[in-house]
């Protein structure tokens, strides 16, 4: 097998780790909000809780390039915008100006968000109950 299509143990630990480290704060904030919050369903408490730790993620992520830190993986920042976080994924990138010039990770994003709305559209078009 050759050496480079291994997948290389220590990347993975690190994406791992990076979207541990990133969901746990979504689904804490999700409990809670729904719990303090009883004016928000499940759907709204895990929205707001995985647009604003999105947002947080990618101000941190901004925070640390170029120092030398272990960065968060772009597959984490993907992730998270794909869990429900485009608002705040979007938010991050204009404020802190972070990944709107890298044109792959661009490219993936956009997917992301056209197939939220298409998903979204065909929701309240065709399956939502009237």
């Amino acid at each position: 097998m050759n050496q480079d299509r291994r997948p290389n143990r220590a990347s993975s630990r690190t994406l791992l780790t990076a979207g541990f480290i990133s969901f746990m704060p979504v689904l804490a904030g999700a409990l809670l909000l729904h719990k303090y919050l009883p004016a928000l369903d499940w759907v709204q408490s895990w929205l707001l809780s995985v647009t604003c730790t999105t947002f947080f993620t990618y101000g941190y992520d901004k925070l640390i390039a170029g120092t030398g830190a272990t960065r968060v993986p772009e597959k984490v920042l993907l992730t998270l915008a794909f869990a429900g976080g485009t608002i705040g994924a979007i938010a991050g990138m204009r404020l802190f100006h972070h990944k709107t010039s890298k044109e792959s990770f661009l490219e993936r994003f956009w997917l992301i968000v056209v197939v939220q709305i298409v998903v979204v559209a065909g929701w309240y078009l065709f399956l939502r109950p009237h």
